[in-house]
């Protein structure tokens, strides 16, 4: 009897063992072909930034009209207030197509602090940029398509450098 229930314990294991081992050994996993593919967009659209290559860049939006807001900081809000003598808009919203031409006029951003999340339909990818109109955050959500991912917003902080020199003791 206790030979039998070695047996059957054994089989019982082994069932629950194999496709641990199968899916182990079947490759990367789905978030990591995800990361993966997040972070070829994202190089991808800094190399068409450093080529000045507008159509490439439009075509990772999910369309032209995909909404791009750049949103003051506050200390950088009253300068530029300050320096317009008047209230300004404290955002500055626009679409894919009108940044891309502004993105290709501009020199090619410095960027660190590159973060990637995605659950394999849906991801957000965040960075800090600085440029020398300023700096801040950037964050584009994304969309996995049928023509693979795409951006599908994208948010930004702006510090403007007369705030930084204000805030520099000194």
């Amino acid at each position: 009897m206790k030979k039998l229930a070695c047996k059957a314990f054994a089989l019982a294991a082994g069932a629950l063992i194999a496709p641990c081992a199968m899916a182990a050994s079947s490759g990367p996993k789905p978030e990591d072909r995800d990361t993966a593919a997040l972070r070829t967009l994202w190089n991808s659209y800094q190399q068409a930034v450093a080529r000045k290559d507008a159509a490439a860049l439009l075509g990772m939006y999910a369309s032209g009209d995909v909404p791009v807001i750049g949103a003051f900081a506050p200390k950088s809000y009253a300068v530029v207030t300050a320096a317009n003598k008047q209230p300004v808009p404290r955002t500055l919203p626009t679409t894919a197509k009108e940044s891309v031409v502004g993105e290709v006029r501009m020199p090619p951003d410095q960027t660190e602090n590159l973060r990637i999340e995605s659950d394999g339909e849906v991801g957000s990818i965040s960075w800090d940029y600085k440029a020398a109109v300023g700096h801040g955050r950037l964050i584009w959500t994304t969309v996995h398509t049928n023509d693979g991912w795409k951006i599908s917003s994208v948010l930004y902080s702006i510090n403007v450098p007369a705030a930084d020199k204000a805030n520099t003791p000194g």
